[in-house]
């Protein structure tokens, strides 16, 4: 028998009914005969079959159980703590951007972000601590265990806020960059009326304004701005957004097959002075 005990009614009861739905859904597989039943703050748990069957089958599966448990009911919870009481981020709107940033994270849906293609080991790291604390005829813990037991997942998460925090402080310093240049955009006189933009890649693009002529690295530094420079560690000659934006042309004409950040980042800056075209619309 395994009995799961813990300090507050409404976690068991919790537990349980998850269990219990779990469970209910394995009615077809005979050999997991597995009886609950619940006595106080005590979920008990009765097996009859063989060890072997108890080891590969019942003691993984109430580890996947409980690892879900644990995972939708306190870690958001815990990761807004470190943010609020670690970070001294106080201000509730402040705090729910970087939380709806942490939530991407966990999701796996920010896949340039190293640590969000590693999101699913925390719940691997997670189930093998509950699966090693799971045994026959034994008591699980419940309290004791997330205080005590879960130390590699709560670094995990401790990582994940500090990524998280460097995340949103990066989008907040390109956020004001952008601005800068979209307001210089908005107030600046026109150096050229029409910039055209072939963009294959950030390797390979060209730049043309409306005679015709192409403006190579040489024109292109000759107009950038110190004060509004985007591309901080790349070479002049390698950087798009920064000279097209101090030269804050009145229309500008893209002409690409990408969705990327420069794509996406000039839009923001030119709004509806912009006009993204195909290749095969070249300066026609």
């Amino acid at each position: 028998m395994l009995a799961i005990e813990f300090m507050h009614g409404q976690d068991c009861a919790r537990v349980y009914n998850r269990v219990k739905k779990e469970l209910s859904m394995l009615t077809a597989v005979s050999s997991f005969s597995l009886k609950m039943y619940k006595a106080k703050d005590v979920i008990h748990c009765e097996y009859e079959g063989s060890d072997l069957e108890w080891e590969h089958g019942v003691r993984p599966y109430m580890a996947a159980v409980l690892t879900d448990d644990i995972v939708q009911r306190y870690e958001v919870t815990l990761i807004e703590k470190l943010i609020k009481e670690r970070y001294h981020f106080r201000d509730p709107n402040e705090r729910e951007q970087i939380m709806e940033l942490a939530r991407s994270l966990l999701a796996g849906e920010r896949p340039e972000v190293p640590e969000a293609r590693k999101s699913s080991e925390r719940k691997t790291v997670l189930y093998h601590a509950i699966y090693d604390h799971l045994s026959h005829r034994s008591v699980f813990y419940w309290n004791p265990f997330l205080t005590f037991c879960t130390g590699n997942y709560e670094r995990y998460l401790k990582r994940l806020a500090e990524i998280v925090i460097e995340e949103y402080q990066m989008e907040q310093e390109y956020q004001t960059v952008v601005d800068s240049l979209r307001s210089h955009v908005e107030k600046a006189s026109a150096i050229t009326s029409e910039l055209h933009l072939w963009y294959e890649s950030r390797d390979y693009f060209l730049l043309v304004d409306q005679d015709g002529d192409e403006w190579g690295p040489p024109s292109r530094l000759q107009y950038i701005k110190a004060e509004l420079v985007f591309e901080e560690g790349l070479q002049p000659s390698e950087m798009i957004i920064s000279p097209i934006a101090s030269i804050a042309p009145k229309r500008l004409y893209i002409y690409t097959a990408q969705d990327d950040g420069v794509i996406q980042t000039l839009r923001t800056i030119f709004q509806e002075r912009i006009h993204v075209r195909s290749f095969e619309h070249w300066l026609q």
